[in-house]
This record gives C-alpha cells, sequence and structure tokens, in this order.
C-alpha cells in the first residue's frame, strides 16, 4: 500500500528558497492568467489575472491562495505576440496577490517575452515626453492680471463699487418707492371717491344751490316717498335738503329737532325722489327745507 505525501503550507513558507533579484524590469499588463498547481496528485486550476511581466517571470492576482516554493503551470495571453505556457514557482503570497518565477521556458517563448518588453518600454516613452510637454506648458501659463483697486482720498484701497455709483443707486431706489407710494396713494382716493358716489345722500356739504324752492312746491313734485319708522318718541324734525338735477337727494343736514327724530328723518329722506325743478327750460339743482312731525 502506498503513502501519498502532503506537504504542510507552513512548511513550505518555511522551507521557502531564497529569491533572486530581478534580471530584467517587469512591464504592466491586464490579461487573464489561468494557474495550474498540483495538490494530493490532483490538479486545481486557479484563474485570475496579471498585472506585469518580464523575462523572468509574472506577477498575478489569483481567485485562490497559493504558497511559497510550489511550482505551478501558468498559462497566458500576450498582446499582439502569441501565447506563453510555462513551468514556473511561486515566489511570494500577499493576499491574493503572488510572484511567479518561470523554471521550464522555451527559449521561443523567452525571445518572445522580451521583445514585448521591449516594445512596451518603446512605446511608454512617448507618453512620459507627452506629460513633460503639458508640464512645460502649465509653467509656461500668461499670469492673470490681478484686480485693480479703487484707491479713495485717504489713499487706502478699496474693492468693488465706487461711493457715488451706490449713492446714486440709493437714489433710484429711492425715488422708485416715492413714485410707487404715490400711484398707490392716487388709486386709493380715486376708489373712495367712486365708493362715495355710489352712496345716497353721501355729501356732508353740498355745493351752494342756485335756486331755493320753498317745501310745499317740492312736496308736490316727490314722485317717490319712503316714511321714517321704528321711531320711539315724539316732536317734530326739520331737515335743510339739496335736490340735484335728477330730482334725486344729493345732500341733507339737520337744522333743528332731537337727534334721534332728525337721523330717523334723513334715513327716511335720502331714498326720496322728485320730479326735477326746472327753471328757463333747464333743470337745476335746488335746496328746499323738509318738516317731520313724530307723534
Amino acid at each position: 500500500m502506498s503513502t501519498i505525501a502532503v506537504r504542510n503550507p507552513q512548511t513550505l513558507q518555511q522551507n521557502r528558497p531564497p529569491v533572486g533579484r530581478r534580471i530584467a524590469p517587469r512591464r504592466r499588463l491586464a490579461v487573464p492568467v489561468n494557474v495550474t498547481v498540483l495538490r494530493s496528485g490532483v490538479p486545481d486550476a486557479l484563474p485570475g489575472r496579471a498585472i506585469d511581466v518580464c523575462g523572468g517571470g509574472v506577477g498575478a492576482v489569483l481567485a485562490g491562495e497559493v504558497y511559497p516554493g510550489e511550482l505551478v503551470g501558468v498559462e497566458f495571453q500576450l498582446p499582439q505576440a502569441g501565447s506563453v505556457l510555462a513551468k514556473a514557482r511561486v515566489c511570494y503570497q500577499e493576499r491574493l496577490r503572488c510572484g511567479l518565477q518561470f523554471l521550464a521556458i522555451s527559449a521561443e517563448q523567452r525571445t518572445m517575452l522580451e521583445a514585448w518588453a521591449l516594445a512596451s518600454a518603446e512605446t511608454a516613452v512617448p507618453q512620459r515626453e507627452t506629460r513633460r510637454t503639458s508640464s512645460v506648458r502649465e509653467q509656461t501659463r500668461v499670469p492673470v492680471a490681478a484686480p485693480k483697486f479703487i484707491t479713495d482720498r485717504s489713499g487706502s484701497k478699496q474693492t468693488g463699487t465706487p461711493a457715488y455709483l451706490r449713492r446714486k443707486i440709493f437714489m433710484l431706489l429711492a425715488a422708485s418707492m416715492i413714485v410707487a407710494c404715490g400711484v398707490g396713494w392716487w388709486q386709493w382716493e380715486q376708489g373712495w371717491q367712486e365708493l362715495e358716489s355710489r352712496l345716497p345722500g353721501h355729501a356732508v356739504e353740498a355745493v351752494q344751490p342756485t335756486v331755493t324752492v320753498p317745501s310745499d312746491v317740492m312736496i308736490r313734485r316727490l314722485v317717490h316717498r319712503v316714511d321714517p319708522h321704528g321711531v320711539k318718541g315724539t316732536g317734530v324734525a326739520t331737515l335743510q335738503a339739496v335736490v340735484g338735477r335728477d330730482g334725486s337727494v344729493v345732500s341733507l343736514r339737520p337744522v333743528s329737532g332731537p337727534d334721534v327724530l332728525s337721523r330717523a328723518a334723513m334715513d327716511a329722506v335720502q331714498w326720496w325722489k322728485f320730479e326735477p325743478y326746472r327753471q328757463n327750460g333747464q333743470a337745476v339743482e335746488v335746496e328746499t327745507n323738509l318738516a317731520f312731525e313724530f307723534r
């Protein structure tokens, strides 16, 4: 019965052979890589991605763990060159990143690796020159002119809007506010006058009429009458009324009598309507006295 020896990873790490210095600089490489490791007689494939390569080895990030000193098979594709298939040894392993040193590789593949690395180095030179050129351009940029300062009479430097311009702006704003207030007041006054004109008997002082007519004459010309009602008290109240050209009561003023009776009489007379009084064929405004007796 045969016995299969299994290597302990800690033993492999303790017996790790010394790693020599790199004989050639590595070039960046980003291609898929397949690593095959033989463990307990069973091949284990670990996919990954190459990160750098040179003629002596390749660095990669694998989807599994390998241990320093293990022998593996590695396969990857060089861009625009060809495939590389070699036997390698794990030089170091840190997390999922590892370094593989080629042990058995054909001379043709090694030559292909060196040629590809040389071509990569030649194509990298223009990029460094481009960066150097851009840095020179940045150094030769035209400096931006510093902001100019405004010096007042005292000699101190000031920035921003001059004082005279600020005063002018303030005066314009103040004038605009005054005009807006004036327009608003005028509109309010016009609206108030229009509202008062719609109320019957609104005028406090009537225009001095040109004709004074006795009360009995005006009573005979009355076409619409409203009597006072709801008044408690007795007495006589006399009112002075001004009748307009259209026959409506323009203004009323108490002449005599108690205030309660005078107010009741005014509330009724303001709705009276007369036939317009005419003089020389034209309707005129007249003044008359109306007496009310409350019983």
